[in-house]
């Protein structure tokens, strides 16, 4: 057992407490060296393999003995570790590795749909954070890239054991400023012969009414003389999630004054937000100027409906005593089938016409609430909205991993090669988006016709509510109102793909030179690929030849799609008879129509055929190799023990995109009143462009653990640590739009802009550095129980910050229409890197098991980041505090066991977290607390059942527009409350 070699290495060199655990060990080995003194080679040979099999049945079982197993890895590892053990075969303490994740001190996770997502470490983003499989790169491509890996995909029950390492070594892979998540999966070299699990499980939410099964199975095998040696383990789940929310969507607050804004930017300066906006008059001829307004009020409801796949396959052979090879293979695969149910109010008819009352908060600068009519000037006008718009989208991500390891131990030295390849792909084979005006906007029909005679919202301090014609949904279904919008009635994509190819070559030398008693060195070689790109599915006529129009230098486009050629479906005809029930959480509303996605695409896909087509103005590539070697000395003398080594690291980045400007020319004709069609339309133009950027560091550690007593660990740690940017924010493509005056002109009613602007990424960005301290004192005070504090520093360079700034550049101009020469593009959309930032703070916890069966676990992490500056190209442009970032955090976990039932009771709490700027103000997560229960019974010493409540508190999440008032609310969730129910059978 690999783990038990590491320990008893590490139990020789410095006095611990004896605990059961390390009795036992030590018995076992006491009894092994007196076996082989008094007898021949061949007894001493069949004595070492009894003991050795011995050793392997003794197993961690329960929850006690679990967080047993958890502190004593803690307590025996040099560098700064925390640790998650599962407590039997395929019982990960939750549901999810993310959920477990956030009870480790200073950890935090972002949930989608209820589950944990993405991990972040420290009050650093989720980007942050390096996960591994085994100790190497795993890719996960859900769609739109990241760096942070995606712990929706990967099923809990194939996890024994999860480090996270908060100080580096030497030997690990750089990437992690936040820290390293290393994954461990079982071998059949560490199980019993035909052992195994199978669980059977069925769950239930209160947001979606449905009970739906999962199951998992592992078997591990091996032969009598233990040298072959074989796992699989299957798992696979349907889950339906729902998740209510409500706000300002992810659009902007806009301001209508000028310098006199009361809102101020992190440096304290007033926020000038002006977007060209003046007063605001309602209908009663009262005039607003100086507040904030929200450019879209929305609700929303995602419905996602999610298939999960799991495949782990492990063969193990031992030719020799000295050789061992491993070979595996995973395969995990997540299936979604998401809809989107939307209904908006935008700012489009902020006039006297329709707008007939503006709510504000005390200061009488935040608009917290708006009503409409359409009758609001004396006369029935075209009121738009509610606007009635949703996606469906299907869509699958999928990650396969093959890595293949030789060990080798000799006399004096132990060798390993591994070498991988690790591949995702991920994005939808199908997407729809749709939208409809309350009004028949856009309808060749005699008169006005409203479906909705009034409307309006207004913003609680964390709920949106909106109310609306209760006669609406009616009068929809009745053929009156319903205006289709072509114009937000698409089927565009984004998918991606992910390749990593790995080989590492690591040698350990037993030594004794002075202090050090194991040198390590090694290399490793990374290159990995992405390439992300977008596509759109038209839907045409089968008439359209297609290959003549492409064989006449023709493309097809969005003008031949179904949508521009008279074919949306009316929206009596694809809308629900009834309003979206089941409003658990989220938001308020009175009625909330919604688009019957299976009518809809069936009534296209019964007229028009699919057409695909990947925008080759749309697209980039990353392509990083990676060369490291490293050096490091684990050293012990008196009660000291440690190491320190230096890892360098040269880091090759090509990186392409295809930077786009659409130039938008008229959208109406102004004879017959109908839209302008193709390049009359607008003109687009772009090129593709390429950077290489080549980055050499040398990163030094140091950890040091000083056994002051039998029971009294102190620790320090210092080290530089590098993340690589982010894929969108380095490699995303530019986008620049230019609108004309007539466009604007055409668009007026919707305040459109004459001028430039865009948004893109950032390929000049540079690596994130760290210089990293801890300094640390644990007290092991009895078997699983332990008390300590942490301190850690780390100032960070080079972090990247997404913002809007003006970006002014040289063009070379568009023939007819631009001129070239200097422009200004307004507002920019990007990513810059952040100087000087620092996260500090400090970490208590405290693990005590009682004999009675009772037990508990607490921790709590305080986090403290400055105001650091923000530059693009060279010019510092904003301040922020790193993104990711929480003020404090919490855990606490009460647990009661004996030898037939356990309990679990596990309450989590975070702080106020600090994300992106918007709107010149950063967003904030308003701190989120959440209460799990899980319990256990033993039918039989083979056959548990098991259950779980999963977010008992019923808790949402809320986000706002800076952190000076809470009226600029911009969105509130819930995923709902979930329950477990099931059975499992170890044998």
């Amino acid at each position: 057992m690999a783990i038990w070699h590491q320990q008893k290495r590490k139990t020789s060199r410095c006095a611990l407490v004896k605990s059961t655990l390390c009795l036992a060990i030590l018995a076992a080995m006491g009894n092994v060296y007196a076996e082989e003194t008094k007898a021949d080679d061949t007894k001493a040979a069949e004595t070492q393999k009894k003991n050795d099999k011995d050793m392997e049945v003794i197993e961690v079982r329960g929850i006690r003995a679990s967080m047993a197993q958890n502190l004593n890895i803690k307590r025996m590892s040099n560098a700064v570790v925390d640790a998650i053990t599962a407590e039997d075969i395929g019982k990960f303490p939750d549901k999810n590795v993310a959920d477990s994740l956030q009870r480790v001190p200073g950890v935090i996770i972002q949930r989608d749909g209820g589950e944990g997502a993405t991990v972040s470490i420290r009050g650093l983003s989720s980007d942050l954070t390096f996960t591994q499989l085994n100790g190497n790169f795993i890719a996960s491509s859900p769609g739109d890239p990241s760096r942070s890996f995606d712990y929706s995909l990967l099923p809990s029950s194939m996890i024994s054991m999860v480090e996270v390492f908060k100080s580096p070594e030497a030997r690990l892979d750089e990437g992690g400023v936040g820290g390293t998540v290393i994954l461990h999966t079982r071998t059949p070299f560490e199980m019993e012969a035909n052992s195994g699990l199978v669980n059977v499980e069925y769950t239930y939410a209160d947001v979606t009414d449905k009970y739906e099964p999962q199951f998992a199975v592992v078997y591990s095998w091996k032969n009598d003389d233990e040298d072959i040696g074989l796992l699989v383990g299957y798992t696979r789940q349907h889950r339906t999630n729902r998740t209510l929310s409500g706000g300002t969507s992810a659009n902007i607050w806009r301001w209508n004054g000028a310098k006199d804004n009361p809102a101020v930017d992190v440096n304290g300066n007033p926020v000038d937000n002006n977007n060209g906006w003046g007063k605001i008059t309602d209908a009663k001829g009262q005039q607003y100027e100086g507040i904030w307004f929200p450019q879209v009020v929305r609700t929303a409801v995602v419905k996602e409906q999610r298939e999960r796949d799991g495949i782990q396959v492990t063969g193990q052979w031992r030719p020799a005593d000295d050789w061992e090879v491993t070979a595996n293979y995973f395969h995990f695969n997540l299936g979604q089938d998401r809809t989107l149910s939307a209904v908006d109010m935008p700012e489009w008819l902020l006039s006297p016409d329709f707008l007939t009352n503006i709510h504000l908060d005390p200061s009488g600068t935040i608009a917290t609430g708006m009503d409409y009519s359409a009758g609001a000037s004396g006369a029935p006008a075209d009121m738009q909205f509610p606007w009635i718009r949703g996606t469906y989208v299907r869509e699958e991500s999928s990650s396969d991993t093959y890595d293949f390891k030789v060990n080798y131990v000799g006399d004096n030295f132990s060798a390993r090669l591994i070498a991988g390849h690790t591949a995702s792909e991920g994005g939808p084979s199908e997407s729809w988006e749709a939208a409809y005006k309350s009004s028949n906007w856009g309808e060749e029909r005699d008169g006005i016709s409203n479906a909705a005679q009034y409307a309006g919202w207004s913003l609680g301090p964390d709920r949106v509510s909106m109310y609306m014609d209760p006669n609406i949904l009616n009068n929809l279904l009745a053929g009156a109102g319903g205006g289709r919008d072509p114009g937000s009635s698409n089927s565009s994509f984004v998918r991606s793909t992910l390749e990593e190819t790995y080989a590492q070559l690591d040698v350990d030398f037993d030594v004794e030179w002075g202090l050090f008693d194991k040198i390590a060195v090694g290399a490793k070689y990374r290159n990995a690929k992405l390439h992300r790109e977008t596509g759109n599915n038209f839907f045409i006529s089968p008439d359209l030849d297609v290959e003549a129009r492409l064989a006449a230098g023709k493309d097809i486009t969005r003008f031949d799609s179904y949508q521009w050629n008279g074919g949306m479906p009316l929206a009596m005809d694809i809308l629900n008879t009834s309003g979206e029930s089941n409003i658990a959480g989220g938001f308020d509303i009175n009625l909330m129509p919604t688009i019957n996605w299976e009518k809809y695409r069936n009534l296209i896909l019964q007229n028009y055929v699919p057409y695909t087509r990947i925008e080759d103005n749309f697209v980039y590539d990353i392509e990083e190799t990676i060369s490291a070697m490293y050096l490091q000395g684990d050293f012990s003398f008196s009660d000291f023990r440690g190491n320190v080594g230096v890892r360098v690291v040269r880091t090759e980045t090509i990186s392409s995109s295809t930077d786009l400007y659409t130039f938008f020319l008229d959208h109406t004709d102004d004879v017959t009143g109908k839209p302008v069609q193709g390049d009359d339309r607008f003109v687009e133009n772009y090129d593709l462009i390429s950077r290489e950027n080549t980055d050499t560091h040398v990163l030094p550690s140091f950890n040091l653990a000083w056994d002051v007593t039998d029971n009294l660990v102190v620790r320090t740690a210092l080290a530089e640590v590098i993340s690589r940017p982010g894929y969108n924010a380095m490699g995303s493509q530019e986008r620049i739009s230019w609108v004309s005056e007539e466009w604007a002109d055409d668009r007026k009613e919707f305040n459109v802009l004459p001028g430039f602007s865009g948004s893109g990424g950032n390929k000049e960005l540079k690596p994130f550095e760290s210089l990293q301290a801890d300094l640390s004192i644990e007290y092991y005070y009895g078997d699983g129980s332990a008390i300590g504090a942490a301190l850690f520093y780390k100032k960070v360079d080079n972090f990247v910050v997404p913002l809007v700034i003006d970006s002014t550049r040289y063009y070379p101009g568009m023939p007819g229409i631009i001129e070239p020469g200097e422009i200004t593009v307004s507002p920019y959309s990007t990513s810059g890197n952040g100087t000087n930032a620092k996260s500090q703070g400090w970490e208590v916890f405290m693990q005590h098991s009682f004999d009675n069966g009772i037990g508990f676990y607490a921790n709590y992490t305080r986090n403290d980041t400055n105001q650091a500056g923000i530059s693009v190209n060279g010019e510092e442009v904003a301040a922020s505090p790193l993104v990711g970032s929480a003020d404090y955090q919490y855990n606490l976990s009460v647990y009661y066991e004996n030898d037939d039932f356990s309990v679990r009771g596990s309450y989590n709490k975070r702080g106020e977290v600090v994300q992106g700027i918007n709107s010149g103000l950063n967003v904030y997560q308003d701190p989120y607390d959440q209460l799990d229960v899980n319990a256990s019974y033993n039918i039989t010493e083979a056959l548990t059942l098991t259950g779980s409540v999963i977010n008992l508190t019923e808790s949402e999440q809320t986000s706002r527009v800076g952190n000076d008032t809470d009226a600029r609310l911009l969105n509130t969730s819930y995923s709902g409350r979930r329950f477990y129910m099931g059975i499992s059978y170890q044998f």
